[in-house]
């Protein structure tokens, strides 16, 4: 989903347009915009936020400006992911519930038996909201693949001209190919490293030594940690060393010493290609995205479109302007702006 987050960021430029042409609406408690008449809740935003600030959490109140900041940030995201969403059922090619199950299935398996639901529960991630930010997610990959990217054609002489103006990112350094066993045992770890000298097959190893690891990285000279870089000091190709520690013991063995290397064109165009579609991609976004806003009528909450004389101060130090405010710790719904 890299690619998709990238595109998300282009989202926020929503709002600038969404600034450009208000005017008031009818309150509407609980609703931070309306796109198309379609709502979007204050519960998501609020979903939204505590999610992205959950590690950073430090004891002390945000400020309104802070608070007020953070929530258009996000609300700009949401309203161009519900834009997503409404172009794709035009298409009818919208998130079916079968696409979202799959999804979520595919998260799940990273998490063994019910460690999934306790980390919503550790985390007081609400389940509800987690699956309609899923969706949406899900939209704007969507979207991507099958509405921008058929537009969007490579041509080699781009990659050319690409891969001369950013040659720095195609340069390797000095790197070394290891395989790395770890057991619980130092006879397991012993015995897989002199069947690969034996039979060269990593697969064959797991089957031969229950309950051991083997795989092989990849890792650039200067990035081994301390301990690997003291292991395979001096070693040749084919030897190694045998480390323990609080979770078993780790074999390596030096596989080859890679020197260090510019890739030519031809083996960067992979890289090349991934980089130019990503490039394309955020523009056709950005592109369709400002077309999609201008043709669409969406309100906004006017207290996250203006702000207030106090606003950038700690809460204990403000003095709400308006009285009837002076408890609100988070934006005012009640009332909207308009774009079209």
């Amino acid at each position: 989903m890299n690619r998709t987050l990238r595109l998300v960021i282009v989202m926020l430029a929503i709002l600038a347009s969404v600034a450009a042409c208000t005017r008031k609406s009818k309150d509407e408690p609980g609703v931070v915009a309306r796109v198309n008449g379609r709502p979007i809740q204050l519960e998501l935003l609020e979903f939204q936020y505590d999610l992205m600030h959950f590690e950073g959490l430090s004891g002390s109140m945000p400020t309104v400006g802070s608070l007020r900041e953070a929530y258009g940030e996000i609300l700009g995201s949401l309203v161009a992911q519900e834009l997503v969403a409404q172009e794709l059922e035009k298409r009818g090619q919208d998130v079916t519930d079968k696409e979202l199950k799959a999804a979520e299935a595919q998260v799940r398996a990273d998490y063994p038996d019910d460690a999934f639901e306790q980390m919503l529960a550790d985390e007081f991630i609400d389940l509800k909201m987690w699956r309609k930010q899923l969706r949406y997610a899900c939209g704007v990959e969507k979207f991507q693949r099958l509405v921008l990217r058929p537009s969007i054609h490579l041509d080699y002489r781009e990659a050319e001209a690409y891969y001369r103006e950013h040659i720095n990112e195609f340069r390797l350094p000095e790197r070394v190919r290891l395989l790395v066993v770890r057991a619980a045992q130092r006879d397991q770890v012993e015995k897989v490293l002199t069947l690969y000298r034996q039979q060269k097959n990593i697969q064959a190893l797991a089957q031969a030594v229950p309950g051991a690891q083997a795989r092989e990285v990849t890792v650039p000279k200067n990035m081994l940690t301390p301990a690997w870089a003291d292991a395979i000091h001096g070693a040749g190709s084919g030897q190694g060393a045998i480390l323990s520690g609080r979770a078993g013991f780790e074999g390596l063995l030096l596989l080859e010493r890679l020197p260090a290397q510019t890739l030519d064109v031809e083996q960067a165009y992979p890289q090349v290609e991934a980089a130019l579609l990503d490039l394309k991609l955020q523009q056709a976004f950005a592109a369709w995205l400002q077309k999609a806003v201008d043709g669409s009528v969406i309100l906004v909450s006017e207290r996250l479109m203006h702000k207030m004389d106090n606003e950038d101060l700690p809460p204990e130090q403000a003095e709400p302007s308006d009285p009837a405010q002076g408890d609100a710790a988070k934006p005012d719904v009640a009332s909207g702006n308009e774009t079209g």
